[in-house]
């Protein structure tokens, strides 16, 4: 998987599925720590399913991409497959358009950036005594440009029709992968 910048400038995007503007933010999002440069330098895994990012094509809030959320597919990474894998990563306390999130280099600041009670929780819109939660539920692990398929660890899909599908595709690449159908990540 490449990040947006480079799948933009080579042409290999198929399929538009985030929302433009916050993309066309993300492209100007300056990153503060090593190795630098700006949010779509980097592939990002979110630390919880179902993101705001999906809530919003659930809705059919992207004029981009109308086709639902069943062709979507999780790829599943954690820290240490990442690292081993020789990525570089980063990591933010938040949406990554926004220019209040906060990022570090420092793995040992995971739990502190994350809102880990926030990233279980099933109701993570804006309160009046919080009005920050939708931004920290968007928190990132951003892998620098590049993640080889040996990083994922998994895969799911919210249907088992488009998981077979996902299995034969990547059996036609030789990938075997643990996969399950897992409707609960899906809106």
């Amino acid at each position: 998987m490449w990040c947006d910048n480079i799948m933009q400038s080579n042409g290999l995007l198929q399929a538009e599925v985030g929302d433009r503007g916050v993309k066309s933010r993300r492209r100007e999002r300056l990153v503060d720590v090593e190795p630098g440069g700006v949010t779509a330098d980097y592939v990002p895994f979110y630390y919880a399913p179902r993101s705001p990012m999906m809530y919003v094509i659930s809705k059919g809030r992207v004029p981009e991409y109308q086709d639902g959320l069943d062709p979507l597919v999780y790829l599943v990474a954690t820290p240490e497959h990442l690292a081993a894998a020789g990525c570089r990563a980063i990591i933010s306390d938040g949406n990554c358009a926004s220019a209040l999130t906060e990022f570090s280099a420092d793995l040992a600041d995971l739990d502190r950036l994350v809102d880990w009670d926030l990233m279980a929780a099933t109701m993570w819109k804006d309160t009046f005594e919080d009005g920050d939660r939708m931004r920290r539920r968007a928190a990132e692990f951003l892998v620098h440009q590049h993640v080889p398929w040996s990083a994922i660890s998994a895969i799911a899909t919210r249907t088992e029709p488009m998981l077979e599908e996902a299995l034969a595709i990547l059996g036609g690449l030789d990938i075997t992968i643990p996969a399950k159908a897992r409707p609960a990540w899906y809106y």
